[in-house]
């Protein structure tokens, strides 16, 4: 089977995934969100390949989340990121939020919608209001099938809500790889099995020769010139970190 110059997947796995990305485009553009929540360590490339894929690809709305157990102490951490989100940008109007995630089990991803859901009632408590009612949160994911050829009950049970949806493709060429991801978290300690802990503080920005090849190529693919293709929304970043940390 043929792959690509680096080894890092095959020209039919590129596809499969370009393909995907450019369907999340498109139903991304028929529900019109408010905001696009982008979980800062599975979906930074995602964002990068949207917004190839789509040149009107609304940058200014996406927040990046630390929406995952790799961080340390990830509840009080996500706790305070989804409140002070919701104090600066809740006025009262109803608001559409679309995270876009990496699916593979589907438990991180129901656990970032559960957290929500639970920081919606006690901000909505402490301001008098059922903000459950106001503010829909709803689940976009690319999909690869876990080798259980099963996923977790939560997102099984989201899909048939409605409250999630699933672009499926033979894998998630980004996934788990940091050397295709721009973003390098500070590491708090490794654990046992010797995966990293982050602190929700960013390092450094990192575009690897192996990344910029990635949105290269994946502009060609689209038609897009590839001579001006780049990681987009660095400072936006780490902005959207640090703003809803204070």
């Amino acid at each position: 089977m043929e792959t690509n110059n680096y080894n890092q997947y095959t020209r039919k796995e590129f596809e499969s995934f370009a393909d995907g990305v450019k369907k999340l485009s498109t139903i991304l553009k028929s529900n019109n969100p408010d905001y696009i929540f982008a979980p800062i360590i599975g979906s930074v490339p995602l964002i990068d390949l949207l917004a190839i894929t789509d040149r009107h690809f609304p940058l200014d709305i996406v927040e990046y989340p630390p929406n995952s157990s790799r961080f340390s102490d990830r509840e009080k951490t996500i706790e305070k990121w989804y409140t002070n989100f919701l104090k600066k940008n809740y006025f009262g109007k109803k608001m559409k939020i679309i995270c876009v995630d990496e699916l593979i089990s589907g438990s991180s991803a129901v656990k970032g919608y559960t957290e929500f859901q639970r920081v919606l009632y006690d901000y909505g408590k402490k301001i008098g209001e059922r903000l459950e009612k106001k503010l829909d949160y709803e689940i976009l994911g690319i999909g690869e099938m876990p080798k259980s050829r099963t996923r977790n009950h939560g997102i099984r049970s989201m899909l048939g809500k409605k409250k999630a949806y699933v672009v499926e493709v033979d894998r998630i060429i980004t996934c788990d790889n940091p050397v295709l991801n721009p973003v390098k978290l500070k590491v708090e300690r490794q654990t046992s099995s010797g995966s990293f802990i982050y602190k929700p503080e960013i390092e450094k920005f990192e575009i690897s020769q192996d990344y910029l090849r990635l949105l290269k190529e994946f502009a060609e693919y689209f038609g897009v010139d590839p001579d001006g293709v780049e990681s987009k929304n660095l400072m936006k970043i780490k902005e959207s970190l640090e703003k809803y940390l204070k």
